[in-house]
């Protein structure tokens, strides 16, 4: 738990700092999205113990089926947005009206990290993508090297707006 935390803090920072050295504001459509579908999943939950605990079963078997399907299907809903939407997005934020989402992946046994990086630069889309081991960015105790995913950042921020400055 205590890794987890301070992995989780120090992403925070870097957020923080990437936004705040490029100028960026971080959006959070995809999130606000998902959280959304999850509110509306647990107003189904809720409603029926509601109903159930006012109207007892035989009363309320109706309402609680109804209810119960309703919340699977929207947590279904939740899985093919998470799968085919979000795609692995860690960060989305705008640059003076340009947008740029990134998104990661690791292949399950595998020790390569692919960062995917979306643009829309003056309405013309890019994507960038590169995979390396994950070791790039840690030393041999396992711990995050800024240095390097600092370089690795500004690499990649170069890349995803270069059509801008042409």
């Amino acid at each position: 738990a205590v890794v987890s935390t301070q992995s989780k803090q120090w992403y925070q920072r870097r957020v923080r700092a990437f936004t705040s050295k490029y100028n960026m504001t971080e959006t959070f459509k995809t999130r606000d999205t998902r959280l959304l579908i999850c509110f509306v999943a647990c107003l189904f939950s809720g409603f029926g113990c509601l109903y159930d605990f006012l109207h007892p079963f035989p009363e309320s078997k109706m309402i609680l089926a109804i209810c119960s399907l309703s919340y699977f299907t929207i947590t279904g809903l939740l899985y093919v947005w998470e799968w085919f939407v979000e795609k692995g997005t860690f960060f989305e934020g705008t640059l003076n009206g340009n947008a740029i989402k990134l998104s990661s992946y690791i292949p399950r046994y595998s020790g390569n990290y692919t960062i995917t990086g979306e643009s829309t630069v003056d309405g013309t889309k890019q994507e960038i993508k590169y995979t390396k081991c994950i070791s790039t960015w840690l030393d041999e105790s396992g711990t995050i090297l800024p240095d390097k995913v600092a370089k690795e950042a500004e690499l990649l921020h170069q890349s995803l707006l270069k059509a801008k400055s042409q």
